[in-house]
């Protein structure tokens, strides 16, 4: 597959970090410092993802809600949040089969490690 020149994003919503870690979805493998997130693709691959709500906002049950995870790849790419769009997390993984609804995306806070990500760049 061919990459774009262009910068693609979609919109996604922050899940509760509990109904993530309930036993439909990731099974209490969430950590403090992660967040779970879907959203529905527009166009091609995003590289970008930006949230609709802040962290813990919008439930939505995914049994019913068309979810489209990062595809391979996006790992690395931010998730930016907030009505000053900056960035709250770095796409981490999602589930081994892509389209699994069960496993929504996950990215690293970086809202949880900002002390140790200011010293390294400094």
């Amino acid at each position: 597959r061919r990459l774009s020149p262009t910068l693609q994003e979609m919109n996604v919503t922050v899940m509760d970090a509990r109904m993530c870690n309930n036993s439909r979805f990731w099974h209490g493998e969430i950590g403090p410092a992660m967040i779970c997130f879907q959203g529905q693709r527009r166009g091609s691959a995003p590289a970008k993802v930006r949230c609709s709500a802040g962290r813990g906002g919008g439930l939505c049950p995914l049994a019913h809600s068309p979810v489209s995870p990062p595809p391979q790849g996006d790992s690395g790419g931010p998730l930016v949040c907030g009505k000053r769009p900056a960035v709250a997390g770095v796409v981490s993984f999602s589930g081994k089969n892509a389209t699994d609804p069960f496993k929504p995306p996950v990215a690293a806070s970086t809202v949880k490690h900002k002390k140790w990500i200011k010293k390294i760049l400094r």
